[in-house]
């Protein structure tokens, strides 16, 4: 039943997810196509393309990991402020609150996977330009790309425990904006810079797993849901 729960109420996001990308993606494809010819794009060209590409992946992690125990019962009407009619509800079942968080994050998280898996496969299709990969490659491109997203879902997963709805995801985004920032402005020491292998230093370009870059993105990632975790055991709604 829960997990039944969970999927109604992330069903609507992901079909809009869907749709946007898939707008985004074939509207970006046509006007590739219909551009004047040049030459092959390069490396750099290429690079920027993926990171572009790695933005869309953690915006959807941030909207796919939802309002965790005070998530609303499925569709576009959330509440602006306060709680939403169906938490009492929620919280009346006879399960723990830690179950319900890691419920609920264990659908959104196969959700971020899916949009990841699925788009990714659609820009390597429409956008043939970024060359042959090896099956090895495009499964640590996956991989990775999925555990570094995941920090972000966490984060907001982290941020719903003690803002409203309507502060999380402009929250969420907001802190992006300022670590793309700090990225730019290479602030960031390569071990903490987990757009990077997404992007331009995914094992798609580099050949190679940004293994100290995972450990850290784990690591926050287990730190947020942990803290998410304590936050709902202890809280009053």
């Amino acid at each position: 039943m829960l997990w039944y729960k969970a999927w109604l109420e992330t069903r609507f996001g992901l079909a809009f997810l869907f749709g946007l990308y898939t707008l985004v993606w074939v509207v970006a494809s046509t006007g590739a196509r219909m551009a004047p010819e040049k030459q092959a794009p390069k490396p750099q060209e290429i690079a920027f393309t993926a990171d572009a590409f790695a933005f869309p992946f953690i915006a959807a992690a941030i909207s796919l990991a939802g309002t965790g125990i005070k998530t609303p019962s499925g569709g576009f009407q959330n509440q602006v402020k306060g709680l939403h009619g169906s938490t009492l509800y929620t919280l009346s079942l006879p399960v723990s609150r830690q179950r319900l968080v890691g419920i609920r994050s264990a659908v959104g998280l196969l959700d971020t996977a899916v949009v990841i898996v699925i788009f990714t496969l659609l820009a390597w299709w429409l956008f043939p330009e970024t060359g042959q990969k090896t099956l090895g490659e495009r499964l640590a491109h996956f991989a990775v790309t999925f555990i570094c997203s995941s920090t972000f879902y966490f984060l907001s997963l982290f941020l719903a425990t003690f803002l409203d709805d309507s502060l999380r995801l402009p929250g969420g985004m907001t802190i992006l904006a300022i670590l793309y920032a700090l990225d730019a402005t290479k602030i960031l020491p390569p071990y903490l810079n987990i757009f990077r292998p997404m992007g331009s230093d995914s094992p798609l370009m580099t050949h190679s797993i940004p293994w100290m870059t995972l450990t850290v993105a784990l690591a926050a990632s287990a730190v947020f849901f942990l803290a998410t975790i304590k936050i709902v055991q202890t809280q009053e709604y």
